[in-house]
């Protein structure tokens, strides 16, 4: 029985076993980010929220740059078509810091923030008010090559700026 089990068990794809590859590397199509995102708890429930809203929402996304060339987020940090920067942070942590926690509260603009760390590199940036049933496919068309949507916070569009009281702001990350 030995015998039979062995050669079967070497027909698996040993790649499959050994994958060191990272899943935050190369072009992820928008559809394939937000089928990876829709199964998350956190997302369903922050766009049933939304859901729930009168009127719109305004998304600020967040993305794990890691993975993406230095060109490419210098070409985010200055876009071409204007000379404004997106605010940056540093830091030499990982994931569960305070640094990062103390850059997922900060307030952002258009012009994005940007968290630099060991791993994970981040970058935040509010979008323009959506309904809700656009918010993940919205987010996930903005990714590049490299960078990967992890989640979104949302405030109510009629809401003073600024304001995320719990009651009108929910979060998926």
């Amino acid at each position: 029985m030995r015998a039979l089990l062995l050669p079967a068990l070497l027909l698996l794809p040993a790649c499959s076993l050994f994958d060191d590859s990272d899943p935050r590397e190369g072009t992820e199509s928008a559809e394939d980010c937000a089928e990876r995102l829709s199964g998350q708890l956190e997302i369903r429930q922050a766009i049933q929220a939304a859901e729930a809203v009168d009127g719109e929402v305004v998304p600020t996304y967040t993305f794990d740059i890691t993975k993406m060339d230095l060109t490419a987020i210098n070409e985010m940090i200055v876009p071409a078509s204007e000379n404004e920067r997106g605010s940056l942070r540093t830091s030499a942590f990982g994931a569960t810091a305070p640094p990062v926690e103390a850059f997922m509260e900060l307030e952002v603009t258009e012009a994005g923030a940007f968290y630099f760390g060991e791993n994970p590199s981040l970058y935040r940036v509010r979008g323009a008010a959506l309904a809700a049933d656009a918010i993940l496919q919205t987010g996930c068309e903005r990714q590049q090559p490299n960078m990967r949507l992890t989640g979104f916070t949302l405030t109510n569009a009629s809401s003073p700026a600024g304001d995320t009281s719990d009651n009108e702001s929910d979060t998926a990350e």
